[in-house]
């Protein structure tokens, strides 16, 4: 019993042996094979003021405070083959250089140790020591040769310390941008300056990323006083997608005719122009006077320049003049432009609406609404010979606004003295059904069985009431309104009257 106890603890430990081996094996590669790049770290520092008034530079501090507050949503950075390179590589000279200094000190010693002094037996001792580590190191220099490092493509983003905890350093002196990115431990660092712009000011970013040793990004918006906020999450907007890894994309348009108007994702551009925009999809609408408009759609990807070629079609034209019976010379306005006098001659899309209207002389007015060779609506009469059409416009003088008014009020007395009429009798015969429900009790009081038909009452004589309220207040409305623009009686003076 005693030695199948004594087997079954040897083959026990024999597996716990074999187990820490392989938990130590698997742990060694999962630190081998951990990335050497884990976290993408940026560095703000304090814009440059000097171009503001001594009144206003807390504006740059305001500013590096709220660039940090929104690039700090910011979770990773993507990077490029080129950028994984350069980490690649820095990686692998730096461990390569670690481990051949260390293989070098180890070997110098080695040499040394003759010159110690040593008894035979320790020499032999030490030199089979410092063989075996120098056999270490060599095999360590051996597979950082062979295995190159594991870098992230993408690694998380973060702030520095010093922009967390709300200080922000003074940018770089020239030239020395790279050992100010390295001392503060960062991958990259942004500088901004902000000036007076006539009445404005203006923002100016850049950011200097560690593997190219160059300005990688700049950006600059012009913000009044009080756009700050606007202006800074417009910016700031941009430089998270150059700090992402997500580069814009460029859009050039070439419309013909030339004077074509070009709006893409709702802002106003130019034929032939390179614009950048955000990768995803945009709307490009290009559009011009008498051509048909075209609206195309496009998926831009990061870093792409998209180059489009669009060719507007002239719309199908119809010419007809534009006359006002017995009154020419009337002015002819196109929407709210004015085209002329009549007789005029006009050329209009057809699959277009367009208003016209015409005013005389005498102040009389007269409008159509236009579209495919016929009239909408209007006071006019059309008339087509040989393709070539004639309009005739009716006009009259405008409704004065005074005139307006007292029609309102008339049919406002109208509408309320009719319903008065057929609220009242109906209010009393409510009331005197609701009546036949009281009875007088032993002190002589009206008493309704059941009790709501007292609110029934009550409620049929307000209502009358109201009616006859809202009745009266109509007719003095109508009848100050309706004297208000007569022609105020004129008093003879006495004297003048007896002569």
């Amino acid at each position: 019993m005693k030695s199948h106890f004594r087997i079954n603890a040897f083959f026990l430990l024999i597996l716990l042996f074999i187990h820490g081996k392989l938990f130590a094996s698997g742990k060694r590669e999962t630190v081998d094979n951990a990335p050497v790049n884990t976290r993408w770290m940026l560095c703000i520092t304090a814009p440059d003021v000097s171009g503001l008034p001594v009144t206003r530079q807390i504006t740059g501090d305001m500013t590096a405070r709220n660039l940090a507050s929104m690039l700090q949503v910011l979770s990773f950075r993507l990077m490029e083959e080129e950028e994984s390179a350069y980490y690649r590589d820095h990686a692998w000279v730096t461990s390569r250089a670690t481990a051949a200094k260390a293989l070098a000190t180890k070997r110098s010693e080695r040499d040394l140790l003759v010159y110690r002094g040593d008894r035979p037996w320790k020499y032999r001792k030490n030199l089979k020591v410092i063989d075996a580590a120098i056999m270490d190191l060599e095999g360590e220099l051996a597979k950082i040769d062979a295995v190159p490092p594991v870098i992230d493509k993408k690694p998380l983003f973060g702030l520095v310390e010093a922009n967390i905890n709300g200080t922000f350093p003074d940018p770089p002196a020239e030239a020395d941008e790279y050992r100010f990115c390295t001392n503060q431990g960062a991958d990259a660092f942004i500088v901004s300056s902000l000036a007076e712009y006539h009445g404005r000011t203006y923002l100016n970013i850049k950011m200097y990323t560690l593997y190219t040793r160059s300005y990688s990004f700049e950006d600059s918006v012009l913000f009044s006083s009080d756009g700050l906020s606007d202006a800074l999450a417009e910016i700031s907007g941009r430089l998270a997608l150059a700090i992402a890894g997500i580069y814009q994309s460029g859009v050039i348009v070439h419309a013909s005719p030339e004077e074509a108007m070009v709006v893409i994702d709702g802002s106003l551009g130019t034929s032939g122009e390179v614009r950048s925009y955000s990768p995803g999809l945009v709307d490009i609408d290009v559009r011009s006077d008498n051509y048909i408009p075209v609206s195309v759609p496009i998926e831009l990807n990061a870093g792409e320049i998209a180059e489009l070629f669009i060719d507007l079609t002239p719309m199908g034209l119809a010419a007809f003049n534009i006359n006002v019976p017995g009154s020419p010379g009337a002015r002819v306005f196109l929407g709210s432009l004015y085209a002329g006098e009549t007789p005029l001659s006009l050329e209009l899309p057809k699959s277009e609406y367009a208003y016209i209207s015409v005013e005389t002389s005498e102040g009389e007015v007269g409008s159509l609404v236009y579209r495919d060779n016929n009239l909408v609506k209007g006071s006019a009469q059309f008339t087509w010979t040989d393709g070539r059409g004639s309009a005739d416009i009716g006009t009259k003088l405008p409704i004065s606004p005074e005139e307006k008014r007292v029609d309102q009020a008339r049919r406002g007395f109208y509408r309320a003295y009719g319903a008065f009429w057929f609220i009242l009798p109906a209010a009393i015969l409510t009331a005197g059904y609701a009546s036949t429900y009281a009875r007088l009790d032993a002190n002589n009081r009206t008493v309704y069985e059941p009790s709501y038909w007292k609110g029934v009452y009550i409620g049929s004589h307000i209502t009358w009431g109201t009616a006859l309220g809202v009745t009266l207040f109509q007719i003095f409305r109508y009848l100050y309104y309706s004297g208000g623009d007569s022609t105020p009686i004129v008093k003879v003076p006495k004297a003048e009257a007896e002569i």
